[in-house]
């Protein structure tokens, strides 16, 4: 069935799994109710989504190492019947109010654009976006998924897990925090495809020995650097990119990466949107069928078809009616030798109006002023930073991203 930490599940324990949720008060009858599920335990995640789904029940999904109270706050807010934390019997109800909804799947959005939004997409909404997902992967079954994303979000849960079963491949769910273990497991198996985020994959290739190459390594959340990119780019035989939003999940797809931008093409079930060129570059827009989904991502269609990612367009820095996409000045910093992290982000002076501001977490020594010439040498005027601060490190979420927004907000309040 699937794999956890090198242990294996078989159907009959998934199976047992769900039957003992029968016994216990707070399942016995979950139609048309919505459990808030905060559970690190990769098996009773799978199993109590694929109970409450079987039973017509909503699922709102927190990541496993959420506080007790945070997650409860978030259960609240979602107007879920109760929570679900830790263990499946541990169990706080929320409300007795008689619920009746459409079975759902619920998230919070990341957040890294402002307060966080409640997301619910439909069970039915989400087997289509595994259907048109898995016509990508036709005739390669043989291809063992290893998940280092968290299932308690879409990217591991939806096509990591769920995905793979459903095309009859055994995934396999790595959450030990050891990298080396992750490394063990990726090289024990060789026709793999890894579902990872950038983060993950920058501590990967720091540990891997020079005889471990990678099959296929999947990518999603945030464009990873240009530098990582290329790096994995030597190491690998296949870099791939999936593109997607919460309200949308997963809609597009590079099954090859030609860049580190490079989200790929439509999946089957939407069409998209964007600009024309990398001149003229678009917000990306979703239609799934019943909506228009708008991302707030820049992007541009090349000319072999695929989308490239520009930026977000809360990104964008107006400096003196000239625009800056923050993801060009990090590319160049990231080029420089010793530098380990960058954000770029907005900032703003009293007379100038808009400026561009960078954090940079450098293992070489550099100084901001070294960053600084750097950058000259290598960028117009308007695009190189004003202020360059070296930091140990930079503001990200709970999935590893790095929140432009936070970072602004701390430097604000400061």
């Amino acid at each position: 069935m699937f794999i956890v930490n090198q242990n294996e599940i078989s159907v009959l324990e998934l199976e047992r799994h769900k039957q003992g949720f029968e016994s216990m008060d707070h399942f016995r009858q979950p139609e048309g109710k919505r459990y808030a599920v905060c559970i690190a335990d990769p098996l009773d995640v799978i199993s109590l989504v694929q109970y409450l789904r079987e039973h017509d029940a909503s699922v709102l999904l927190i990541h496993g190492e959420t506080p007790m109270e945070t997650a409860y706050q978030m259960a609240v807010k979602a107007r879920c019947y109760g929570l679900v934390y830790q263990e499946t019997k541990h169990f706080l109800s929320i409300t007795d109010k008689q619920q009746s909804e459409k079975p759902s799947l619920y998230q919070y959005s990341s957040g890294t654009t402002g307060d966080a939004k409640l997301i619910g997409r439909s069970w039915e909404d989400i087997q289509t976006e595994i259907h048109a997902y898995n016509q990508l992967f036709q005739g390669e079954e043989a291809l063992t998924p290893i998940v280092l994303a968290s299932v308690t979000h879409s990217y591991g849960l939806i096509c990591g897990v769920l995905a793979a079963l459903e095309r009859g491949s055994k995934p396999s769910i790595v959450t030990h925090k050891n990298p080396k273990f992750a490394l063990q497991v990726i090289q024990d198996t060789p026709q793999h495809i890894v579902y990872g985020l950038p983060v993950f994959y920058h501590i990967l290739s720091s540990f891997t020995r020079e005889q471990v190459r990678f099959h296929r390594l999947m990518t999603s959340g945030a464009p990873m650097p240009e530098g990582l990119f290329l790096k994995l780019q030597g190491m690998s035989d296949i870099l791939m990119q999936q593109y997607g939003c919460s309200e949308g999940g997963c809609v597009s797809m590079s099954k090859q990466m030609r860049t580190h931008t490079d989200l790929g093409v439509p999946l089957s079930h939407v069409t998209m949107t964007a600009g024309e060129n990398e001149e003229q570059p678009g917000e990306i827009k979703i239609w799934n069928g019943q909506n228009e989904i708008a991302t707030q991502d820049l992007g541009f269609w090349t000319g072999e078809g695929h989308i490239q990612f520009v930026s977000r367009m809360d990104d964008v820095i107006n400096v003196s009616g000239l625009k800056v996409f923050p993801l060009e000045v990090e590319d160049v910093i990231l080029k420089m030798s010793g530098i380990k992290e960058v954000v770029v982000y907005r900032g703003h002076h009293p007379v100038m109006g808009e400026i561009v501001k960078a954090q940079v977490i450098a293992e070489g020594g550099a100084t901001s002023e070294q960053i600084r010439k750097w950058c000259q040498d290598r960028l117009p005027g308007y695009k190189v930073p004003f202020e360059i601060q070296c930091v140990k490190s930079i503001p990200k979420t709970a999935t590893g991203k790095i929140s432009r927004r936070l970072v602004e907000t701390e430097t604000i309040s400061k």
